[in-house]
């Protein structure tokens, strides 16, 4: 395997548009799709994309994570990995298909067609997702933006079907047809499959360990997020709920775009922070953390401010601006946290432990300080001990970034 070229604009900005349209189309039907089917219907939909959402985060967190950052720097074993990914993603859709296809032929107005076929969905979004990324780490960035713009037309196509009478259970169908085509098409054009890298089980269990521990910061992330919102629609502002998740949900769609953008170029930027430039690149992150305390200190020091000079809502009249604007103050320390830990987990191996406990440190001090914060301040308490968890995981980065790394080779590099 040669080392990755940059990606160029052009491409970056393709990729860009191929998942920017995907994600506006599934917007758009998620919104027409309730007209159209009636409440009844949809709820039924929508509980089952709800509950099996948690899938694609499995397949995508720490897995797509770890191939961006390892097939780069396993010029030898490279081949292994890829060979014995294809060989699982082979398999891994094939019994939620079974389990949908039985559904769906024996009780195909019920229920339970319905979840399985969400359940289908999702995995196969999960696969398909793994896929492109896949692709981009060895050099063929294109099938990325291919496969969802394809996927667009796909949806949009099914939304105009749906208008014309197409139920939940042949749109299910009619998506997981489409990705388990490209699924299969992104599969034979990663080579034979093969389960070869079972012959090295101490270089298995270190792929294993490294999933793990890159997945981690995005399910703390998540995590975090739902116990807040949770804690937040207990309390007596339960109100609240609704323009706060709106607001939230158009604010994590632009943080989700910086965060594909840098995954975009994982593989370009892993084979460089290598030695003197990984220590550089800790060193940066270090100094990033010092910014991000600083500027989360000061965001809870002026949200206990404010609520304590006036209430803001009252002031406004309208709570969607609230919320923006508070979202928008908290955005330039999310993303510098996000870069202080992205040059981090991208430098040596042992770096991913350190991002691993500061993510975990970050959830276990959203907690706590959601337990104290949300009764007593309802979503402006959810954004404070948002920035508390932020404080918690900059702090972390810095104490254990103050220890030198290990001179020695990196295994990944070394393997």
């Amino acid at each position: 395997m040669t080392a990755p070229a940059r990606i160029r604009l052009p491409t970056f900005a393709a990729l860009i548009f191929g998942r920017g349209a995907y994600r506006l189309a599934a917007l758009v039907s998620t919104v027409a799709l309730l007209p159209l089917w009636g409440a009844d219907r949809y709820g039924t939909y929508a509980g089952a994309v709800a509950i099996f959402s948690w899938i694609i985060a499995l397949l995508v967190a720490g897995p797509e994570k770890t191939v961006l950052k390892l097939l780069p720097r396993a010029p030898r074993t490279g081949p292994l990995i890829i060979h014995a990914a294809g060989a699982l993603l082979w398999v891994l859709p094939v019994p939620a298909l079974a389990a949908f296809a039985t559904a769906a032929a024996l009780a195909p107005h019920g229920p339970v067609a319905v979840y399985l076929g969400v359940a289908a969905m999702s995995t196969t979004t999960g696969v398909l997702l793994l896929l492109v990324g896949l692709h981009r780490a060895v050099g063929r960035p294109w099938y990325d933006a291919r496969a969802f713009l394809l996927l667009t037309v796909a949806q949009v196509g099914l939304l105009g079907l749906a208008a014309l009478g197409l139920g939940p259970l042949g749109y299910v169908a009619g998506m997981v047809a489409v990705q388990t085509a490209l699924c299969v098409v992104l599969l034979t054009r990663l080579g034979r499959p093969s389960l070869a890298i079972r012959a090295r089980p101490a270089f298995v269990r270190r792929i294993w360990c490294t999933v793990v521990l890159m997945g981690s910061p995005d399910v703390c992330l998540y995590l975090s997020t739902g116990v807040l919102v949770a804690l937040l629609s207990a309390s007596s502002f339960h109100d609240q709920v609704g323009p706060f998740v709106a607001v939230d949900i158009v604010w994590s769609a632009g943080v989700n775009f910086l965060i594909y953008a840098l995954r975009v170029y994982t593989p370009w930027v892993s084979v460089r922070l290598i030695g003197a430039r990984g220590a550089a690149a800790r060193h940066a992150a270090r100094r990033i953390a010092a910014w991000v305390i600083a500027g989360d200190l000061a965001y809870v020091a002026a949200g206990v401010t404010l609520l304590a000079a006036t209430d803001v809502f009252d002031a406004t009249g309208n709570p969607v601006i609230v919320w923006g604007v508070l979202f928008a103050a908290q955005t330039p320390m999310l993303v510098a946290l996000i870069l202080a830990g992205y040059l981090v987990e991208n430098s040596d191996a042992p770096s991913t432990r350190i991002t691993a406990l500061a993510t975990a440190m970050g959830l276990l001090a959203a907690t706590a300080a959601g337990l104290v914060a949300v009764p007593l301040a309802g979503g402006v308490g959810v954004l404070i001990a948002f920035a508390t968890a932020g404080i918690v995981q900059a702090a972390t980065l810095r104490i254990k970034l103050t220890r030198p790394a290990p001179v020695k080779e990196d295994v990944h590099v070394a393997a």
